[in-house]
C-alpha cells in the first residue's frame, strides 16, 4: 500500500464513521450497516478490520455511532505501516533484491 493509497482508504473509513453516526441510529438500518462496514473495514484493512464488527455488541444503537471504529483502525494501520509519522519512500513492500543471506 502507497501513502496515497492510505489516505484514499482513510477517506473511505471516515465516511463510513460518518454513515454510522448519521444513519447508524435508526435501529434495523444501523445493525445492516455495521455488518455492511464491517466487511468494507476487512476490505480496507485487513483482518484487523473485523474489530469493526465489535459495534453490533450495542444493540441500541445509540452508543457505538460516537466512536469512530473505522477510522481509528485505519490510524492503527497506517501508524504500524508508517504512514503516519515517519517521512520517506511511500511503499513499505520489501524491495524484489532483498534475499536472506546465509
Amino acid at each position: 500500500m502507497t501513502r496515497r493509497g492510505f489516505w484514499m482508504r482513510m477517506a473511505v473509513a471516515v465516511a463510513i464513521d460518518l454513515l454510522d453516526f448519521t444513519y447508524g441510529r435508526i435501529p434495523i438500518l444501523g445493525t445492516v450497516g455495521e455488518g455492511v462496514g464491517g466487511l468494507i473495514s476487512f476490505a480496507l484493512w485487513g483482518p484487523i478490520g473485523l474489530v469493526y464488527l465489535g459495534e453490533l455488541a450495542d444493540v441500541t444503537e445509540q452508543i457505538d455511532g460516537f466512536i469512530p471504529t473505522a477510522s481509528l483502525l485505519g490510524l492503527y494501520v497506517g501508524w504500524r505501516n508508517g504512514f503516519l509519522f515517519r517521512r520517506g519512500g511511500t511503499d513499505v513492500t520489501p524491495a524484489k533484491d532483498a534475499s536472506p543471506q546465509p
